[in-house]
């Protein structure tokens, strides 16, 4: 018969008795069935035993998102080498997981074709598409196992851990991706068609690799028929089988799991503004009881979704690779933040930062009898100190996680537990709640001081005007921190010089609470946000313009959640998004050259938080001479935070070096004469940067309002 007259076609049991085939594949698919099945409805049975969390709503959104981060690999391919180390495996899987589907499809279901092939899909052209496509993803599969195994155990990233199952896994997947191309080989060196070989068929060749392999099986006699031949593809055929269900039904025991409950947990992820931490409902009745459950202090604290971030996270560490706590050498690393409490969860030994293992009955628990009880305490048994209170909520570990894991949520909830039930604070904590608490601000200065800063400015106040287009929001730290001061005055300034109808609440104004909300003092937060919500509604604003990157999250964000739009119309902006908008409107025009190079460093709280990256930039570059240039690869949503937000402005650094120098040190890479900034927590920080490593004569550190100002004239 020639070769045209030869369809292609796919034997499905071929080599294979097909009664005993089925009855394998079968067995297989139950058993694999049943135990997937059952590890599901234990982790179900586990999140159950978490807090109630409302998270069903804008379902069409959610569904988008969940196609776009699992098909689309939108935050794994954020990273770009293990990105697509993991898109090779991911997308190579798939194309697998569906061809298998199609296999199972044409032998258990009729399909209705017209023909002499009636009831037959792999066929033909499409069965020729079929090969190609699946050999070439099975290609990127096996690259993309082979790359991380080299990965995992030759170059071994720091941001990585080892554990047993790993090498498993990866060995299961390997043997199924290579031994599916072994079988293929072995099949097309020695199946016959209509008494013509396969291997002598031009449309043979689409199934590149395997043909590859059947040339050499040819080479070596495992061609035409050759009983060892057959022999080893029966063996590789079952073998396969087994792995391949195996694979599937552990999947809920084993790290693979993030692949069913990743898209699940990208579902049910937060909506919520990003800069908005969760507050605690019904908090003064939470007080009153005899024993208030405010925060996390045991694994049974945490909602139902927590929970299921614990088995979302796939241990990549992208988290731990752009957290600065853990750069600058301190015990914070956000992922062993999660899998510890996914360990303690599942009742596994424990592994810690430091590469040692516990199993949980070998550690203290305290007053608890059940040491693998729901109530096992966590700070000083899995936590410590200074993990917990080193992590300045730079949200660089949320941002970065394709998991969706909410880091930041779960420290700051262990935080709030310390704080407002144990007592067990720093004491530099400690200091910065009893200012706010005592003097309405974290300096400790008295209130008749808060506008010091403004003398001979002829700057109003609310009190006098009651009505304005804009209350210039100052805060604590342009209030209070000598260097920041000049902030405050160069912005008073600029908007006298645009003309703007503004005034600030003057010795009203108080913190807004944003560090003790961080450090998890909640209940003087609110008592914070309540006091200045009531004083902003008593006067008539359409803007609310601040400094302060934290005073901006939190009035934009925080606010709204105790009321803080109710009845007021006015907008949140940031002080450099007025300042770009007077520059691009001509109410402020930049005119006196600037001759310096200068880098931005963009603040955690307005730029990964609130997305605000373009207009600071607009406005230097409006300014003429200014020659702007970037950190490399740190800036914009990736930029370092400066060491200062969570608190930590006010603490003794946590690690063997400052976060503020490692910042700096990446600022200035290319060599620039001034780094501009846009908050004072992060003037603060770099001030100390720049003195402790001799930078402060060489680089100057000015706000993005001082050097619009000097560029007036």
């Amino acid at each position: 018969m020639s070769e045209e007259q030869i369809v292609a076609i796919r034997e499905i049991y071929w080599n294979i008795d097909p009664t005993i085939g089925q009855l394998f594949i079968y067995s297989l698919v139950i058993a694999a069935t049943i135990v997937a099945t059952w590890g599901i409805l234990r982790d179900i049975a586990r999140w159950r035993r978490g807090k109630p969390e409302a998270r069903i709503s804008a379902i069409p959104s959610r569904i988008a998102e969940v196609l776009v981060q699992s098909f689309g690999q939108k935050k794994v391919l954020r990273d770009r080498k293990p990105g697509t180390m993991h898109a090779l495996i991911f997308f190579g899987f798939l194309a697998l997981f569906i061809g298998t589907d199609i296999i199972a499809v044409e032998e258990d279901f009729t399909v209705p074709m017209i023909g002499e092939q009636a009831g037959r899909i792999l066929v033909g052209g499409f069965y020729q598409s079929y090969e190609l496509i699946l050999d070439t993803l099975g290609l990127a599969f096996v690259a993309g196992l082979i790359w991380a195994a080299w990965r995992r155990y030759r170059t071994r990233p720091d941001r990585l851990d080892n554990r047993r199952t790993d090498a498993w896994v990866l060995a299961v997947l390997l043997f199924i991706g290579i031994g599916g191309f072994l079988i293929e080989g072995l099949r097309i060196a020695n199946q016959q068609i209509a008494g013509a070989v396969v291997y002598e068929q031009g449309w043979a060749r689409l199934s590149f690799i395997g043909f590859s392999f059947a040339t050499i099986f040819r080479a070596i006699g495992l061609g035409d028929g050759n009983p060892i031949a057959l022999g080893i593809h029966q063996l590789l055929w079952y073998t396969h089988a087994a792995a391949t269900f195996a694979f599937i039904g552990t999947l809920p025991l084993s790290k693979f799991r993030h692949i069913l409950y990743t898209p699940l947990n990208a579902f049910f992820r937060d909506l919520t503004p990003k800069g908005a931490l969760d507050p605690i409902p019904n908090l003064e009745a939470e007080i009153e009881r005899a024993e208030p459950q405010l925060g996390i202090a045991t694994l049974g604290d945490l909602t139902w979704k927590r929970r299921m971030d614990l088995d979302a996270c796939m241990r990549c560490g992208r988290c731990q690779s752009v957290c600065p706590a853990h750069a600058a050498g301190s015990e914070l690393s956000p992922k062993y933040i999660i899998t510890k409490l996914a360990d303690l969860q599942r009742g596994d030994p424990i592994l810690f930062k430091d590469g040692s293992v516990k199993p949980i009955n070998t550690l203290d628990p305290g007053e608890v009898a059940d040491a693998t009880s729901e109530q096992y305490p966590l700070y000083g048994n899995l936590f410590s100190e200074n993990e917990l209170w080193s992590c300045t909520t730079c949200n660089a570990c949320v941002h970065e996680c394709p998991a969706m894991i909410e880091h930041v949520d779960d420290i700051v909830d262990l935080r709030r537990n310390l704080t407002m039930i144990a007592s067990e604070v720093p004491q530099g904590v400690k200091r910065v709640l009893e200012g706010i608490e005592r003097a309405g601000n974290p300096w400790r200065l008295p209130t008749r001081e808060r506008s010091a800063w403004a003398d001979g400015l002829d700057v109003p106040t609310l009190a006098e005007k009651e009505e304005v287009d804009v209350l210039y929001w100052v805060g604590c730290a342009p209030s209070y921190d000598e260097r920041s001061k000049r902030t405050a005055r160069a912005m008073v300034q600029l908007m006298q010089k645009a003309g703007l109808d503004f005034a600030i609440l003057g010795d009203e104004e108080t913190c807004t609470g944003d560090p003790a909300r961080r450090m998890g003092e909640e209940l003087l937060y609110q008592a914070q946000a309540e006091q200045n919500i009531e004083t902003m509604k008593q006067y008539r604003v359409k803007r609310v313009v601040t400094t302060c990157a934290h005073c901006f999250n939190t009035i934009k964000n925080e606010y709204p959640q105790f009321g803080g739009t109710a009845g007021v119309d006015y907008q949140v902006i940031h002080h450099t998004e007025l300042l770009a908008e007077l520059v691009a409107e001509g109410k402020l025009t930049p005119s006196t050259r600037v001759d310096e190079k200068v880098v931005y460093h963009d603040p955690c709280y307005i730029g990964r938080y609130n997305d605000v990256y373009d207009p600071p930039r607009r406005l230097l570059q409006s300014i003429p001479g200014i020659e702007l240039v970037e950190a490399p690869e740190r800036n914009r949503e990736r930029a370092m935070c400066c060491g200062g937000g969570g608190g930590n402005v006010w603490m003794e650094g946590w690690g063997k070096e400052g976060m503020n120098v490692i910042r700096l040190e990446q600022l200035t890479k290319e060599q620039p004469d001034t780094l501009a900034m846009g908050c004072p927590f992060c003037m603060v920080m770099f001030e100390d940067a720049a003195k402790n490593t001799g930078r402060d004569e060489t680089l100057k550190r000015r706000d993005v309002a001082e050097i619009l100002l000097e560029s007036l004239g």
